[in-house]
């Protein structure tokens, strides 16, 4: 036989074949034996849990954790210009874990202070249990549940202090300089130019009020230079512009105390100044991340914090008591 006649005839028992196939009958009955001893998981049965970076930032407000009534008889007032009951913008940084362990810090009321503590984690949520140094008199413990990026806890003090106990509630938040970063308009804030405390009725205040509460109610009534400040505190930005004399010219004490301010702010600096952090931390851009940021600064801030500064000095020498001419 020849070769082709082979490699037809062989070419035709696959066709056969094949075509044959279509024609098969399907047995439900297969059972493959696999011994126990080999069974292996199914591969797309498995999930793999993706781990979430918790070290960062968190923002929130450090509550006082008091009953109503306790809370605002510890506030603090000045006039009709501030209520504040104490509360404070803080941010946390979760800086590094090892293990069990847990390092960071917090930036608040113009402190930074570390802790360091333990973290536990379960399917949904990491614990911590943590303490500040205790070399100061503001240190304490803090306890907190981190869940999807947020931390609720309780800072409690080592000492007795006036605030004892403090509550928070913290989302994960990225600090990002931005120099064009404008005030958010709050009427609170500007055009407060309302009668002055008869003196009677500040002596009647002051009677009731302890040594401390007296001297924070001075620091608020002195210090609230922007209780005159005007609109001009929204139009005028102090980090993306050059200033000239003729800019600041017309302003008041308050509108040059705010937009120079308002550039420590962008920075993310943590205000001392009681009134500074009633004023700043209701802007929800603002981060408080650093109590010192003196080599942030780009040269046009440089140059406008200088000349705010002159015009400061010419408006507390000349102008009245709150800055108007």
């Amino acid at each position: 036989m020849s070769k082709a006649k082979i490699l037809i005839i062989g070419f035709s028992l696959i066709v056969i074949s094949l075509s044959s196939c279509n024609n098969l009958v399907k047995n439900d009955n297969v059972k493959i034996i696999v011994e126990e001893g080999t069974q292996i998981d199914s591969i797309q049965s498995k999930k793999i849990k993706k781990e979430i970076d918790i070290t960062g930032t968190y923002v929130g407000i450090f509550e006082v954790d008091l009953d109503d009534s306790t809370k605002w008889a510890k506030s603090v007032t000045a006039g009709e210009a501030f209520h504040w009951t104490r509360e404070n913008k803080i941010t946390l940084f979760i800086d590094s874990i090892d293990q069990n362990n847990i390092k960071g810090h917090t930036v608040v009321a113009g402190n930074n202070r570390p802790f360091e503590g333990t973290i536990s984690k379960n399917d949904t949520a990491s614990f911590v249990e943590a303490k500040e140094p205790g070399n100061n008199k503001n240190d304490g413990t803090f306890s907190f549940i981190l869940k999807d990026t947020i931390i609720n806890g309780i800072w409690k003090a080592f000492a007795k202090i006036e605030i004892e106990k403090r509550k928070y509630s913290l989302v994960k938040k990225q600090f990002k300089y931005d120099p064009n970063q404008a005030l958010i308009a709050d009427s609170r804030y500007i055009d407060w130019n309302k009668p002055e405390m008869s003196e009677a009725e500040k002596k009647r205040i002051l009677s009731k009020m302890s040594k401390e509460e007296r001297e924070e109610f001075y620091e608020f009534e002195e210090d609230t230079h922007f209780a005159s400040a005007t609109k001009k505190i929204y139009l005028i930005n102090a980090s993306s512009t050059l200033l000239t004399e003729n800019d600041l010219t017309n302003l008041n004490r308050g509108d040059l105390f705010i937009i120079r301010n308002t550039i420590y702010a962008r920075h993310g600096y943590s205000f001392k100044s009681r009134p500074l952090r009633v004023f700043f931390d209701r802007q929800s851009w603002y981060i408080p991340v650093s109590t010192d940021i003196k080599a942030t600064f780009t040269d046009t801030e440089k140059k406008n914090i200088t000349l705010l500064l002159k015009y400061e000095k010419i408006a507390k020498e000349y102008y009245d008591y709150f800055g108007r001419g």
